[in-house]
């Protein structure tokens, strides 16, 4: 666990590290803001196409810990790309590529993650995403602290090195792969409830970036101080942080229907506080209760999606780089025709809603089916 959380804190550090500094490369390649939203569009291109097709036949054949042992020192060593870029079509291939290694890091981590579950039992993965939470809070830290202070290429490439001693460090700690089934072939053994898993983890990431990426605009919208713009994302963070130290037991004890049905409520009645308030106090309370109410979505799909095979759990994972992917045009253009406040409100109830139904597909046994073919060669 605590190499795995070492890989979790990489990956998100890499990725929150250059952002702060995506002002300077747009400066500097005279990019428009189309154009760099296109560049991150390559980004999202390398994770879901590598997602659903090479990195599950690699986790399948050569196990999961090889996979993201690849994808980790890969993300490390292709990331200061971003950083060297000279041109727009540089800078798009460096996106493309970072993003082609990092949905083997994220298959590899997941996969790891819930075969240790399998081993011990417990719900261990809604942990890794505590130190995912501290590679985010630590790499937006470093790229804001060094903005202005040091060249970018410097930068990316001292980032890219950090990285890589942390990987390196924990390389060989790594848990090994579940061996497979011999009874039944796994594809037919363990049978997952892939769509409504798939909708669930899409619903679960896409609430939660979509707070992220809107509540300082949210603020801004309300009248606040600019000194109080990141209040709302230091409070659901907050509220994302304490529900991840308990989620994992209390899914152990109550099951993660249970979880998922009273976190989904709570995080409905805290985005309709945020949204029906023009009390900068109210909103800050609300966002901070969302925060608790939807953090969980995510990481319980993917544990449950863990139950079945490489290639269905790859499917919820690229099934929520889709969610990711779609939240920021759906708010933006919400916004444009009635306002930030409105528009993210409407947007995290109604996938609040979605992860209320389906709360019932996260069990934690897969449907055992015996496969005809191997029955009759018996």
């Amino acid at each position: 666990m605590v190499a795995l959380s070492g890989l979790y804190f990489v990956n998100t550090f890499l990725s929150a590290a250059l952002a702060p500094r995506y002002a300077e490369i747009v400066s500097s390649l005279g990019l428009s803001p189309d154009g760099l939203g296109l560049v991150l569009l390559g980004q999202a291109i390398g994770l879901t196409a590598i997602i659903l097709t090479l990195a599950p036949r690699l986790a399948d054949r050569y196990g999961a810990r090889a996979v993201a042992r690849l994808g980790a020192l890969s993300f490390c060593i292709l990331t200061p790309l971003i950083g060297l870029a000279g041109s727009w079509t540089m800078l798009f291939a460096a996106f493309l590529a970072t993003g082609a290694v990092n949905s083997f890091l994220d298959l590899g981590m997941a996969r790891s993650a819930t075969d240790v579950e399998k081993k011990t039992g417990r719900t261990l993965i809604t942990f890794l995403d505590i130190p995912a939470a501290l590679g985010s809070l630590l790499g937006a830290g470093a790229g804001a602290a060094t903005a202005g202070r040091t060249g970018i290429a410097q930068y990316a490439i001292a980032v890219g090195v950090t990285g890589c001693f942390i990987v390196i460090a924990v390389w060989r700690f790594l848990p090994a792969s579940e061996p497979r089934p011999t009874e039944l072939l796994p594809e037919q053994s363990q049978k997952i409830p892939v769509v409504p898993l798939c909708l669930l983890a899409a619903a679960g990431l896409g609430m939660q970036l979509a707070v992220l990426d809107w509540a300082s605009l949210l603020y801004r919208e309300l009248g606040a101080a600019p000194t109080m713009y990141g209040i709302g994302n230091f409070a659901f963070v907050a509220g994302a942080t304490a529900i991840l130290i308990v989620c994992g037991p209390l899914a152990d004890r109550f099951g993660p229907t249970v979880v998922l049905r009273v976190t989904a409520t709570i995080g409905i009645l805290g985005m309709a506080a945020a949204t029906l308030s023009s009390s900068i106090v109210v909103v800050t309370v609300g966002l901070a209760l969302a925060g608790a109410g939807l953090q969980p979505a995510h990481p319980l799909a993917l544990s449950a999606a863990g139950l079945g095979t490489v290639k269905n759990q790859a499917r919820v994972i690229g099934a929520s780089y889709i969610g990711m992917a779609l939240m920021r045009p759906i708010v933006g253009g919400l916004a444009a025709v009635t306002s930030i406040q409105v528009a993210l409100g409407l947007v995290t109830i109604l996938l609040g809603v979605v992860v209320l139904v389906l709360a019932p597909k996260a069990r934690k046994e897969p449907t055992l089916v015996a496969d005809p073919t191997v029955l009759a060669q018996r």
